[in-house]
């Protein structure tokens, strides 16, 4: 069940319904109950598992709170159980088809254990959720929730349960166990989210994918500034795709009277790697961090620790988005950045101040390659895009040839694609007047209602012209 399908927008009006007219003290119980049946929609044995996941988790924390001399037992037994559990579904058959291609070119015959799993949608999610929450209460900084049903809620809370934000149990617990009361202010706020969301996702990522698989599905035919054009536009359908998801999630949950934690913050105003991750996918880098990154040392062992300790978090970070060398690529090389940008600012920092937008511009760049390997099947594809992406360069300037770019890539959907620039146009400068450069000086025009019920009846508009045919799922779904 997508966020932007019409069964979704009949199951939340029925759950609200619901949620306002039954007693507070039952509100948590039909929450779980939409939340195990919204999760079912995909696959009914989905819920098995999570329900596993949910039940090992919530008994290892009780372990490790009532047994403390045996509490590293029962955290290592819940740490293990879940990320078994990932890496039998989602890793296995990618770490045997790669042992077996290792031993192959060393002319080495050796079978390997292949199995038919149809990967659990949010696995990631929710497993990264559990996990968080058993080293929280082995550090003493979680409190164990003895009531099993508002733990299970914790796990599978529908509006962020297929793709985050990743929440801990500090935050979101204590929202799922308070009562909740209609706020029309906050059911307004929630709204308003919500249709932002649906807007980058139908009218902005939706159509931009048109453009972006047709060139990566046929890339032979492609060479120059077509390929930096659709790895340019990649780049903004994969962050509306995704910021969209969040903001429908936190608008849904923030309708249900539950704030979720931010994700995105501008990011691609980010004037180094270290700034980007801090602005994109937050909840993530943020687990990296508190639980992987300090643990092994942070940055507390000496410059070339601290490198090797970015480079590892940021390649299981890649790995973490897919099974396959192309994200675990993806991640090393947002790591090896990382790890320069440190020793630059230890050997040079004091020297020189670089300019904000030509660290700017770099961050982009370096972001806009990396998305390459993001995007490609296979590192053949991303090998040929890094081999063809500035051929004929000396006419990137030529207006003739920026037109037959234009058209090779756009193809017959000129005019529909004009709007959706111009859409994009919109975003973009709505990202970068964070950085003060006068668009959210806007305060006394963007105040008049003629003025936001003209931008509301228009985004609205666009939603219903613009919407492909059939409904797209979100990029992220499938980690």
């Amino acid at each position: 069940m997508l966020f932007n399908s019409f069964h979704f927008y009949v199951f939340i009006v029925l759950v609200l319904g619901l949620y306002w007219s039954i007693p507070k003290k039952w509100q948590w119980v039909l929450l779980l109950a939409s939340s195990y049946f919204f999760y079912m929609s995909w696959e009914p044995r989905y819920a098995v598992l999570i329900f596993l996941t949910t039940l090992v988790s919530y008994l290892c924390a009780l372990a490790i709170d009532r047994y403390r001399q045996q509490r590293t037992l029962f955290l290592a037994l819940g740490a293990a159980v879940n990320l078994g559990v990932l890496f039998v579904f989602k890793y296995f058959n990618f770490f045997f088809n790669s042992l077996q291609n290792f031993t192959q070119y060393f002319e080495i015959g050796m079978p390997v254990p292949t199995l038919s799993l149809l990967l659990p949608v949010g696995i990631s999610f929710y497993t990264f959720q559990t996990v968080s929450y058993v080293v929280d209460v082995y550090r003493g900084t979680q409190k164990p929730e003895k009531h099993f049903g508002y733990f299970a809620l914790f796990v599978s809370f529908f509006p962020q349960l297929v793709a985050g934000p990743i929440e801990r149990a500090e935050n979101l617990l204590p929202q799922l166990k308070a009562p909740h009361w209609f706020d029309r202010e906050q059911v307004v706020s929630g709204i308003k989210l919500f249709a932002l969301g649906l807007f980058k996702k139908v009218v902005i990522a939706d159509n931009l994918a048109v453009v972006v698989d047709t060139v990566f599905t046929s890339l032979p035919e492609y060479k120059g500034l077509s390929l930096i054009l659709a790895i340019l536009l990649f780049s903004w359908q994969i962050y509306c795709d995704f910021s969209g998801y969040t903001d429908m999630a936190r608008g849904v949950a923030r309708i249900l009277g539950v704030n979720l934690v931010e994700n995105f913050n501008h990011p691609y105003t980010a004037t180094s790697i270290t700034d980007f991750w801090r602005r994109w996918h937050m909840s993530l880098s943020r687990w990296f961090r508190d639980y992987l990154y300090i643990p092994l040392g942070g940055n507390r062992q000496g410059l070339s620790r601290t490198a090797l300790n970015l480079f590892i978090v940021f390649a299981l970070c890649g790995l973490w988005h897919g099974a396959a060398w192309t994200f675990v690529l993806w991640g090393a090389l947002h790591g090896v950045v990382m790890a320069i940008e440190r020793i630059g600012m230890h050997v040079w920092s004091r020297k020189f101040q670089i300019p904000a937008v030509v660290s700017m511009a770099y961050t982009y760049g370096v972001v806009l390659a990396s998305w390459v390997l993001f995007r490609a099947q296979n590192l053949a594809d991303a090998a040929y895009i890094y081999r063809y992406a500035l051929s004929g360069a000396k006419n990137f300037w030529r207006p003739d040839y920026i037109w037959a770019t234009l058209n090779q890539v756009f193809g017959t959907n000129q005019l529909e694609m004009a709007i959706v620039l111009a859409c994009l146009a919109m975003i973009s400068a709505w990202e970068f007047g964070a950085l003060d450069f006068g668009i959210r000086r806007w305060p006394r025009v963007w105040g008049q209602p003629v003025v936001r019920w003209t931008f509301y009846s228009v985004a609205v508009v666009l939603i219903f012209l613009l919407g492909q045919t059939e409904i797209q799922e979100f990029i992220y779904f499938q980690f």
